[in-house]
């Protein structure tokens, strides 16, 4: 595999509005940023439909990514590195705080309001930059709202409900005052992927950033 990352994006979000600082965390590989957009695509079979992602020696995917990931996990290549900021495996378990029917609400909503909707949420995500909060705001309104909503459905409806075999190192990255993904949520997350390692960034919240530099 070459040195080469790719990243895979949350809800609502394109990591290449934060390509320059994120390409900080290895300044020797080659990135490449996967937009929410493409990834619903084909969520549970990314590596057939995002090219170059089994050749890929880095794979960072964040939230709703993450669950994309682990979903097609039966194709990750022997050895790939995984990085998994915020990860979801059982977005609506009753240890989530989430449930269907206020993820059903939410998806209503980001049809019909969607900046409300969209902000809700971000106050969720936890401490950040307010240049960076703004950032992914202007590009979540941009986005489709069915799309949008597609997404909500996705992370309502699917999960990981079985361990993973051990298919490359895997790290874990979580923040504890993320209020998306709880540190409840992590726990499932480990359930799932017993050989992964495993860190809490106490002043953290759900944000790529405050998760991975």
């Amino acid at each position: 595999m070459s040195k080469k990352w790719m990243w895979l994006s949350g809800w609502a979000s394109d990591l290449n509005i934060w390509e320059d600082d994120l390409s900080e965390v290895e300044t020797a590989a080659a990135h490449e940023f996967i937009p929410y957009s493409k990834i619903m695509e084909n969520p549970d079979h990314l590596y057939q439909s995002i090219p170059g992602l089994a050749k890929a020696e880095t794979v960072v995917a964040w939230s709703l990514g993450t669950l994309a990931l682990m979903r097609s996990a039966a194709k990750r290549p022997q050895g790939q590195r995984w990085i998994l900021l915020a990860p979801i495996v059982d977005f609506c378990n009753e240890a989530s705080g989430w449930n269907s029917k206020n993820v059903m609400l939410m998806i209503k909503q980001v049809v019909k309001i969607p900046r409300s909707t969209l902000e809700n949420f971000m106050e969720l995500m936890g401490p950040c930059d307010e240049e960076i909060q703004e950032a992914w705001m202007n590009t979540a309104l941009q986005m489709n709202l069915e799309k949008l909503a597609l997404g909500l459905e996705y992370l309502k409806d699917n999960r990981v409900e079985t361990p993973l075999a051990d298919g490359g190192p895997t790290e874990i990255h979580f923040g504890r005052e993320d209020q998306v993904v709880t540190p409840e949520m992590v726990k499932l997350a480990q359930a799932m992927l017993p050989f992964a390692t495993i860190n809490e960034r106490p002043k953290s919240g759900h944000w790529v950033q405050t998760l991975i530099l």
